[in-house]
């Protein structure tokens, strides 16, 4: 059996909404832009086949995310346009009439008029199924927790290999989830979020309930928010979009990061320039490096650490910090770092560090820089601003203390793009 991951994320991110494709003919949810994705995937079929393909659709809730999209897909398979398609849609109660009514909402009325669901398409309501066989395929549908929505998720049983996988849709932690993971050789699972909630289960405990499953079932995280996608960055390995999964395979999917030997962003030829940048001076202030190291123990970045001091008198009034990251990273929090006692936490201050730092990137061949601080803090927005940076995004990070207290807090991220050599 064959997963097309056609979405990763959920309604307020980058990624595509959380969707699945099985064996090219089978689709698991189809929010808004699923029809797009549908499209990029799998190059050796073209974009009508992708279409006339699609014969079985398994709606979990009806929340836009999970299901807007089927008006696309209605509009040609349940027309003359394909008179040889035909389709079976596997959704909740009233699926039929909402349906229906999406699509008469979201086309012209000669548009609609061309339908006929009664000929093209079949409505199967999940909560009486049973169990639904179709093709080489047998499909159960459970009873999941999503708030005060009706929701399902589906386990998929491919009765060659004897292989299961399931889809969880939305939910929250639930014996039902865990009747999933426990029956199944691959899951697909609801890890939205950071919090506990009644609707989301998340990604901290998520990430504990692969790993005690590992060998006994694959759990993949789906539906991820930005929030939970920040997280997993030098924990897990994170699924893509269009990623493709093989379920025969004895190991579908590797939620381990790999050897320490990949982890060096620098690479193993990574040099200090600690001569060249043993001091940089400034009018203000002067950089004096106080040492280097690969820092962190997840991703090892080549960091170099400096003392801040006075230029007229060597007072010693912060320190700042920068960690190389080479020109291909995707994403990062922030790779400068600026701490001042309180007196010199001065904008000028903070402007000739930067300037000064940036000395050091350039000589790495660094393309860019991340700058980080507080969204209420203006002085450094305006610094950052003043330096040409641009706001990329504003970012929310849950974190775990030991107590299992969960608190928030929110980062500017600025992209300070370094252009031909300045």
């Amino acid at each position: 059996m064959k997963i097309t991951i056609l979405g990763t994320g959920c309604i307020w991110t980058k990624r595509a909404c959380a969707s699945y494709l099985i064996d090219d003919n089978i689709l698991v949810d189809c929010g808004q832009g699923t029809l797009k994705q549908l499209l990029k995937s799998n190059e050796n079929l073209l974009h009508h086949e992708k279409i006339e393909k699609m014969s079985l659709f398994l709606i979990t809730h009806y929340h836009l995310d999970h299901y807007f999209d089927i008006a696309s897909f209605m509009w040609k398979l349940a027309s003359d346009k394909f008179p040889s398609s035909y389709a079976t849609i596997i959704c909740p109660p009233g699926g039929e009439e909402r349906i229906k009514a999406l699509c008469r909402l979201g086309m012209t009325d000669s548009s609609y008029e061309k339908l006929n669901f009664e000929k093209y398409i079949t409505f199967v309501d999940c909560s009486t199924m049973g169990k639904f066989c179709y093709k080489n395929y047998e499909i159960e549908s459970v009873k999941v927790e999503h708030g005060a929505i009706d929701a399902y998720g589906y386990m998929v049983k491919d009765t060659l290999s004897g292989k299961v996988v399931s889809f969880s849709g939305d939910t929250a932690m639930c014996d039902n989830v865990m009747h999933m993971i426990e029956h199944s050789d691959t899951a697909f699972l609801d890890m939205a979020g950071t919090d506990i909630t009644d609707k989301h289960y998340n990604i901290i405990d998520g990430i504990k309930l692969m790993k005690k499953y590992r060998g006994k079932c694959t759990i993949i995280p789906a539906h991820l928010t930005s929030q939970a996608y920040d997280y997993c960055m030098g924990k897990i390995n994170v699924p893509r979009d269009l990623d493709v999964i093989d379920i025969d395979s004895p190991l579908p999917y590797d939620y381990t990061l790999k050897g320490d030997e990949s982890n060096i962003m620098g690479g193993d030829d990574f040099e200090f320039a600690s001569d060249d940048f043993a001091i940089i001076k400034g009018k203000i202030v002067n950089l004096v490096l106080s040492g280097t190291k690969m820092h962190g123990s997840e991703y090892r970045t080549p960091t170099y650490i400096y003392d801040v001091v006075l230029s007229k008198d060597n007072t010693s009034v912060g320190r700042v910090t920068y960690s190389f990251l080479p020109p291909d990273a995707k994403g990062h929090y922030s790779n400068v770092s600026m701490t001042f006692k309180r007196d010199f936490d001065l904008k000028s201050v903070e402007y000739e560090c930067c300037t000064l730092i940036k000395k050091v990137a350039l000589h790495h061949g660094a393309k860019w820089l991340y700058l980080t601080c507080d969204p209420k803090d203006f002085s450094t927005r305006m610094v950052f601003s003043k330096l040409g940076t641009s706001l990329k995004e504003i970012k929310t990070k849950t974190m775990k203390d030991k107590d299992n207290a969960r608190t928030i807090e929110e980062s500017c991220i600025w992209i300070w793009e370094l252009k031909n050599g300045k």
